[in-house]
């Protein structure tokens, strides 16, 4: 899964089913490593200023104007990248940039110089782990700005967005699920930036994918489908299909005239565990005035939101998303949790995104005011 840690911009978890391997590098690419370090993360190391767990620094010399493919690879913990120049003011930062669990920064060096580069964890374990640095190719390059698209200028945005375009179609059906992962970063970013681009670039990747030889990448065009989809939902009906943890199916329909969030999450996922009080507030204030909480887990197991609901006391109705042609997360290109779909009486869709305050501003607007809050 390529995901969008609470440390990274934007603060959510990102859901990607297209995640990619280590890259492949061809022939005309491979270089000679400047640098290979093999060592271990231990509980005697410093705690890394920003992530607050255990670190190594390591320096190196980048020369200004080249392009630098820095990876982080570990088998033991879940691998976060920092670069600094000398000064100790940070250039980048990566998580699953090099596949989950490893990480990848691709950096265009402005100066010549030492730079440092931070080795340590985003879930706080320890262990060995190998450090390299590269020279980039040129599709490497094209990735790094992919990955720090959401920082780059509205220009600077829309000439990475028409290079990217230009190397889908030069791969024709030899694209991979690397292109599937810069693909969903670019459109996620411009979706979550509210642009109006947003739709029509989901659209644009669905016909691009759907052209693979491989099949599992063909495959993801359906996800950019379900994007397109959940897109046009605000002002829509919902239809919402699947199995309870019980293994009975949903029925929707008995859902009408009241008001329900429908919650993506998993019990892995951060944000949404963190999210989960603020629900469960919402519905101990509205649900006897009609509102309701459908959750769907796309955990790999079901028994792990079966225990998670159980040990949280969670009195609402939670559906297990299994892959394939009946996944919800698919159908809607859920690429992203927690996404908190909050759907009126009549059964259409006001918020994609209703979490925090914003949920308890719509609960409010859409059925009055908690009965705590009236004077």
């Amino acid at each position: 899964m390529i995901r969008w840690h609470g440390l990274l911009v934007g603060l959510v978890a990102v859901l990607v089913a297209a995640s990619a391997p280590a890259p492949r590098v061809t022939a005309g690419e491979k270089a000679k490593e400047l640098l290979k370090i093999t060592d271990k993360l231990t509980d005697d190391d410093p705690a890394d200023k920003v992530t607050k767990k255990k670190s190594k620094v390591h320096t190196f010399k980048m020369e200004a104007g080249k392009t630098y493919k820095i990876d982080l690879r570990s088998d033991d913990f879940d691998s976060f990248l920092r670069l600094e120049n000398a000064d100790g003011k940070q250039l980048a930062m990566d998580d699953d940039g090099g596949g989950f669990p490893h990480a990848r920064i691709v950096h265009v060096a402005t100066n010549d110089g030492l730079y440092k580069i931070i080795v340590t964890s985003f879930d706080g374990k320890v262990g060995a782990y190998t450090l390299t640095v590269n020279r980039a190719s040129k599709a490497e390059v094209l990735e790094g700005k992919a990955a720090k698209f959401a920082l780059l200028s509205p220009k600077e945005q829309g000439e990475v967005l028409e290079t990217l375009r230009k190397h889908f179609a030069e791969k024709g059906k030899d694209l991979t699920k690397k292109d599937v992962g810069m693909a969903i970063n670019i459109a996620f970013r411009l979706e979550i930036a509210n642009s109006p681009i947003a739709t029509e670039v989901y659209q644009d990747f669905a016909k691009v994918f759907a052209t693979s030889s491989d099949d599992e990448v063909a495959g993801r065009a359906k996800m950019f489908e379900g994007a397109v989809r959940r897109m046009k939902l605000v002002g829509n009906p919902i239809e919402i299909k699947g199995n309870k943890l019980d293994g009975k199916p949903i029925d929707w329909a008995s859902y009408k005239g009241k008001v329900v969030l429908v919650d993506f999450w998993a019990t892995w996922c951060g944000p949404c565990v963190f999210e989960v009080p603020n629900i469960k507030k919402a519905y101990e204030a509205y649900h006897d005035r009609g509102f309701e909480v459908v959750g769907i887990s796309i955990d790999s197991t079901k028994e792990k939101p079966a225990k998670f609901m159980e040990d949280r006391k969670l009195p609402w109705v939670c559906l297990f998303d299994q892959k394939g042609a009946n996944s919800m997360a698919d159908y809607y290109g859920v690429f992203s949790i927690p996404r908190a779909i909050l759907v009126d009486r009549d059964g259409k869709v006001v918020s994609l995104n209703a979490r925090g305050p914003e949920l308890e501003r719509l609960l409010e607007k859409l059925i009055g005011k908690a009965e705590k809050d009236k004077k």
